[in-house]
């Protein structure tokens, strides 16, 4: 039996059970910012299983997930995936136990004909009702009663939760462990849950109590590659029809095959394929951190197999091929998954080399000490300063019996991540004390400019301000808040910024005067300033139409943001944009601006927008009920764009008046960032570029006799001066320094330290580069002033095949709260705190102090 047969009996099976089908929602769930991931086909209902939404009683669907809790077992195991496919039924107040559990069995029984004494079935060890319910299928002493740790769902300590029954089925005594008390809850290959069935029937309290709920829900999955792993009559997932050709692929390709590396690989690359087509970029943060993390794993079991070069891409290819008839959206976007995973590849590749000789010798001297774990501070350097994943750590020293100081790690890891945290959200979310019982704030933004309203709260000592109604647009989806005032006659608040919490907006800014709880005051937004934002976001949706138009349709939004004075939008795809790219993209924006296209907007629900054409974004949070944004070509009577989109907009294109790029760069891998100005803005930038090029032409037409010879005679005569003059300045400066700080000689290298009592950088390298002559040398040149510092560091050339200046200067600038970078043997750094360049001075004495 094929998969694609067994994808449709399923469908029709649970259609005919009269079960509204749905297809798969992205990796990344729109609905829900809590959750990183999709990681069941429960997450798209959440709503309907917490009874909020929705006049559906009976559901199904196919739902790619993506789960890494079991990232170290991949390939170990017959079983275990990062990148799976549930098969899932569900019931929001309808059918319960009974139903579910003959619909299980009636579908794997009847309907797939699998022999009934391969099935056994778990309950909770006090739920009587389903255990009854499964005694009418198996005896009794196949169905095992287990605990809260294996059928017990909860949400969290308190809420929807419930028992869950297991379906069981039996490989065999040869995929088992061997152990005589071997049975249904053993951890071993034998016995292979295929389908949870979770009951949620009650609402947990917080003193532990269970109460009944009043509609009890039905929440089922089933795992696709393990019911095919059981019909196809195969000993692994890894032999299906969705991995096997992924995996024959790969050792195509390799001389000397390893089972293990080909099935992780297998596993990871067609997360890699799903993660990046569902517009997600590596990072070193959140979704984006989790692919990295995913590409470089699997790069590395390449190493294993001898690859010498980037090949995990061309494997997204064989996803594509084998995935791409149930998932066309990866097929719209195979080179752009191809580009953005070989850059990475190409990225890692080019530090593990640096990355694995430092692991090595802190393997040998672990050995040479009788230690057998590796400390938290030098994982977490392998990892923040040279990019080496902890889980590939991990991995390569349980190779040598060797362990990692895991709690250090994700202490330190979790230090890094306080001190860098969002400020702005850290703003908002200070307010929450005193808004929390706050009323929701009635929007007028999408009316009115103006308006009366009342005071509900003045919070903050008069920094901030709450009303019942408000004109002013909150800060969202990459709109930047309204400015404007809100008065009375005892009063003036002006509005620096307007922000949103929980549905209530928060007016932030300076007040004169006297503005209570209760007044009644008058607000104005900030017209011409908001007109200006208008016109940028509504070039910013056209931007992005005539990407798509130009480039391909892999082009999704990554981030953007829309202020008066620009905007700025970052996007998908690999390859920097040559000059006639950005001039048929700025043509293709303004011609649309000069049709005068209408601006539409439309309240629909969400997924009959999605259905109709509507972008959506990834990271975004829909409502059920949304606004499409439509941007209409009458002439043409078609769509031109449509975006899901909360932001304000102009009413015709024509209002934009002119759009122009003023900047194209790359971010990250796979993220283009254009930036673009609209309007008096374009206007006065574009006229600020014609006097340039007009005083240019008049140097080029000066009638005036061999002026251009002129310039370049004086040109080069103060050059030559200036170098005279630095010259001498840089003998004298070096000169009356007095003798280096102090010179030490290291297992790696002589290192020479001077500070000096001023920051003048051409002095700085100058005498870093007179210390650096020989081999087996480094040098630190240190300026400071009271409240500055600036780092140079040299090392020879026959060092840097073992050490990396710009890698070094990365981990040491942060010890004086900066940041650094340059090549392999020079690099240069700075920072604000001066008291730090001691620590500075023992990171760089630790490198050279490892051989």
């Amino acid at each position: 039996m094929k998969d694609g047969e067994i994808r449709e009996r399923f469908k029709k099976f649970f259609e005919d059970r009269l079960h509204k089908w749905y297809t798969s929602i992205s990796l990344v769930p729109q609905d829900d910012p809590t959750m990183l991931f999709t990681t069941a086909g429960m997450v798209q209902f959440k709503k309907q299983l917490l009874g909020e939404a929705g006049r559906v009683t009976r559901a199904a669907s196919i739902q790619k997930c993506l789960r890494t809790s079991d990232i170290d077992n991949v390939g170990m195991t017959s079983r275990h995936l990062t990148f799976f496919e549930m098969y899932g039924n569900f019931s929001f107040g309808d059918y319960f136990k009974e139903d579910a559990i003959k619909f299980g069995w009636d579908f794997l029984v009847e309907e797939l004909k699998l022999p009934v004494e391969k099935f056994y079935a778990t309950v909770y060890k006090d739920d009587e009702e389903a255990y009854n319910v499964w005694k009418k299928y198996l005896p009794e002493e196949k169905i095992y009663k287990l605990g809260d740790e294996d059928n017990f769902w909860k949400m969290g300590d308190i809420g929807p939760c419930g028992p869950c029954s297991e379906i069981i089925y039996d490989m065999g005594p040869g995929k088992g462990c061997g152990k005589e008390d071997c049975q249904v809850g053993c951890g071993c290959d034998r016995y292979l849950e295929v389908w949870n069935l979770v009951f949620t029937q009650f609402d947990r309290q917080s003193d532990g109590t269970l109460n009944e709920l009043p509609k009890k829900n039905i929440d089922t999955g089933m795992g696709m590659e393990r019911l095919d792993q059981i019909v196809g009559g195969k000993d692994s997932v890894f032999e299906t029809p969705m991995l096997k050709p992924i995996i024959d692929e790969v050792e195509k390709d390799t001389e000397v095959f390893n089972p293990v590396s080909g099935r992780i690989i297998a596993d990871h690359v067609r997360a890699i394929t799903f993660l990046i087509g569902d517009g997600i970029s590596p990072s070193n943060e959140g979704r984006g951190y989790v692919l990295r993390r995913l590409i470089r794993r699997a790069a590395r079991e390449g190493r294993k197999l001898g690859w010498g070069e980037p090949m995990l891409w061309r494997y997204t290819s064989s996803v594509i091929d084998v995935m791409g008839n149930y998932y066309p959206a990866i097929i719209a976007r195979a080179n752009h998954i191809a580009a953005v995973c070989k850059m990475e590849e190409e990225s890692f590749l080019n530090t593990l080399s640096t990355a694995m000789r430092i692991l090595d010798g802190y393997i040998k001297e672990l050995n040479e000490n009788g230690l057998s774990e590796l400390s938290a501070q030098k994982a977490f350097k392998l990892y923040d300063t040279y990019g080496l994943p902890v889980d590939i750590t991990k991995n390569i020293l349980r190779e040598k019996s060797l362990g990692v100081d895991e709690r250090g790690f994700k202490q330190l890891l979790e230090d890094r991540s306080k001190s860098t945290l969002w400020k702005e959200k850290e703003k908002v979310s200070s307010y929450w004390d005193e808004i929390k019982d706050a009323p929701k704030t009635e929007s007028l933004a999408y009316e009115s400019y103006t308006t009366t309203a009342r005071v509900v709260k003045v919070l903050n000592n008069g920094k901030a301000i709450i009303l019942d109604r408000s004109p002013m647009y909150a800060q969202s989806g990459g709109q930047v808040g309204d400015t404007g005032y809100i008065k009375n006659p005892d009063g003036l608040f002006k509005v620096e910024n307007t922000v949103k919490e929980d549905d209530v907006i928060i007016h932030e800014g300076a007040l004169e005067g006297a503005i209570k709880e209760g007044d009644e005051i008058e607000v104005n937004v900030n017209a011409d300033l908001r007109k200006a934002i208008e016109r940028n976001h509504t070039a910013t949706h056209l931007l992005q139409s005539v990407l798509r138009n130009i480039l391909g349709k892999h082009v999704e939004q990554n981030g953007s943001l829309v202020e008066a004075s620009k905007l700025r939008f970052d996007f998908t795809h690999t390859e920097p944009l040559t000059a006639e790219q950005l001039k048929d993209i700025e043509q293709g924006v303004n011609s649309r601006v000069m049709d005068n296209m209408p601006v539409i907007i439309k309240v629909m629900d969400k997924q009959g927008a999605i259905k109709e054409g509507a972008l959506a974004f990834f990271g975004e949070k829909y409502k059920k009920e949304v606004r499409a944004v439509i941007v209409w070509d009458p002439v043409k009577n078609k769509t031109v764009s449509m975006e899901l989109c909360g932001g304000t907009h102009l009413h015709n294109t024509g209002e934009i008046g002119l759009f122009k790029i003023i900047s194209e760069n790359g971010i990250a891998a796979g993220v283009r960032r254009i930036e673009a100005v609209t309007g008096n803005t374009a206007v006065e930038y574009t006229e600020q570029n014609e006097k340039i090029i007009s005083s240019i032409a008049e140097i080029l037409n000066s009638p005036e006799n061999r002026i251009l010879d002129k310039i370049r005679k004086l040109k080069q005569e103060l050059k030559d001066k200036d170098k005279k003059i630095n010259n001498l300045r840089n003998k004298i400066a070096i000169g009356s320094s007095g003798a280096v700080s102090y010179t030490k000689k290291l297992p790696g290298a002589t290192f020479y330290i001077h500070e000096f009592d001023e920051i003048n950088i051409t002095i700085m390298r100058t005498w870093a580069d007179s210390m650096v002559k020989k081999d087996s040398a480094a040098a630190l040149a240190i300026g400071k002033t009271d409240s500055k510092v600036t780092l140079i560091l040299k090392i020879s050339k026959d060092l840097t095949d073992k050490y990396s200046a710009q890698q070094i200067m990365k981990e040491a600038a942060k010890e004086i709260d900066g940041s650094g970078g340059g090549r392999c043997d020079m690099a240069q750094g700075g920072g604000t705190n001066p008291s730090g360049v001691k620590k500075v001075i023992n990171i760089i004495e630790e490198y050279f102090k490892e051989l």
